[in-house]
């Protein structure tokens, strides 16, 4: 009977507190105090480091802002899914968009923009005008830079041991990266020295390498493409004679870029382009010692070094309330805060999680770490690939075309290739922009 009792006044407990949070909810959603903020990107509960960051930041907003409660959504950014979200008016406040994405959306209307934000930022000043203006669409800027990643090269240490190079002296030039990845190719033992997949995000790079550009505009205005010319046609012929010449890339030339890290990951690949953000999971999912893997600039080409760098913008969605855009900016003020961008870099330490410094704001440098050196050292020669309308297409057009083909027929003419897709590209692409 006492048991039965006692059943019944924890039931009553139970019920009674449940029926105090839903109370407290409901108050808490009708006070007209304070501005509910939906955000994207909260990590996975698959995560629980990247999740305990996150919340901690967010309770750390709050206690600043209290007049602000954080609806974290676990979503992110994917272009099509996006656009549709948007367009039906259940987007988020605030989000981190694709640097490459920031023109169309700010075409269709759903980016705010932020130049007012701006004039009083004490952080304005410190991001670096590469970054700044792959914000910008027409007049305005339309994000902030968020992080930013470059294409290095990525390489195997123990391979370079192994084939007798020297791990700390990888290749420096074009002619380097030949020579290194012939020694470190054993097709016999299913090893190749490089890995490369034929796609425009890779080959831009050696295009600027070799002193050229993907795209132009003409004294009227209007966008050509401009890969039909001399330097484009150098990279490519270096693409095709990497593939046939001196066949040191892997056997399956289409392979998807996700088979191509796992080769790189059990060491069948030496070297690959890639971002040094790959390289944390790439360790956790693996279990590879970090002292194997390598990361150095992109070897020059004949016309020096080029990086490719890209990147993630918040974003605040244009058709949300003045008030919630409000607190979307102080979101966003306050996660790229200098104070705060620090105390997340050692609470990272602390939590012994992989550190990649692109991941933090340009406004932010760690002297006494490497890593943030390496980052800084790839901004001095960056390019940001073309953020005009058609671009996407064109890059398409790309890879579906000239790329694949001179990695696939040894008789390929990388001249003819390229100039046929250039006039496709005018006629069918930016004449019609």
């Amino acid at each position: 009977m006492k048991n039965l009792l006692l059943l019944f006044l924890l039931a009553g407990l139970v019920f009674g507190l449940s029926q105090f949070l839903m109370e407290k909810n409901q108050k808490d959603l009708e006070d007209k105090t304070i501005t509910r903020l939906t955000l994207w990107d909260l990590p996975p509960k698959s995560l629980p480091l990247d999740r305990q960051v996150w919340e901690e930041t967010v309770q750390r907003f709050e206690s600043a802002n209290p007049d602000i409660k954080v609806e974290g959504v676990e979503r992110q950014y994917q272009p099509e899914e996006f656009v549709t979200v948007m367009a039906g008016g259940k987007g988020p406040d605030v989000v981190k968009v694709w640097v490459g994405a920031i023109q169309t959306l700010a075409n269709l209307g759903f980016l705010e923009p932020v130049d007012g934000y701006l004039k009083d930022w004490s952080q304005t000043a410190f991001l670096k005008p590469v970054l700044m203006d792959s914000t910008k669409v027409g007049d305005s800027h339309y994000g902030v830079p968020a992080d930013s990643y470059f294409l290095f090269l990525l390489y195997r240490k123990d391979l370079f041991t192994k084939a007798g190079l020297n791990p700390d002296n990888p290749p420096a030039k074009w002619d380097d990266l030949v020579a290194d990845a012939r020694a470190l190719t054993h097709r016999d033992q299913g090893q190749y020295g490089l890995g490369l997949v034929p796609k425009t995000w890779y080959f831009q790079d050696f295009v600027w390498q070799a002193g050229g550009d993907m795209i132009k505009t003409t004294p009227t205005g209007q966008t050509e493409a401009a890969f039909s010319e001399q330097p484009a046609v150098t990279a490519l012929d270096f693409w095709k004679s990497l593939r046939w010449k001196y066949n040191v890339l892997q056997p399956d030339l289409l392979m998807p870029e996700s088979e191509l890290l796992h080769l790189f990951a059990l060491g069948k690949v030496a070297m690959i382009l890639g971002t040094e953000k790959e390289l944390p999971a790439l360790i956790s999912r693996y279990k590879i010692d970090p002292q194997a893997f390598g990361i150095a600039p992109l070897p020059a080409g004949p016309a020096g070094p080029a990086a490719h760098l890209s990147g993630d913008i918040y974003i605040i969605n244009a058709n949300t309330t003045p008030e919630k855009k409000a607190a979307a900016w102080k979101w966003i003020a306050f996660e790229l805060d200098p104070a705060n961008q620090v105390w997340k870099f050692f609470k990272m330490r602390e939590l012994n999680m992989p550190v990649y410094p692109g991941a933090f704001s340009s406004a932010v440098t760690l002297t006494n770490v490497p890593g943030y050196q390496r980052v800084q050292d790839a901004i001095t020669t960056a390019r940001v690939e073309p953020h005009v309308n058609g671009w996407p297409q064109t890059r398409d057009l790309l890879d579906q075309d000239p790329l694949e083909e001179v990695f696939l027929d040894p008789d390929s003419d990388p001249q003819r290739l390229l100039l046929a897709n250039a006039k496709e590209a005018d006629a069918d692409i930016f004449t019609k922009k």
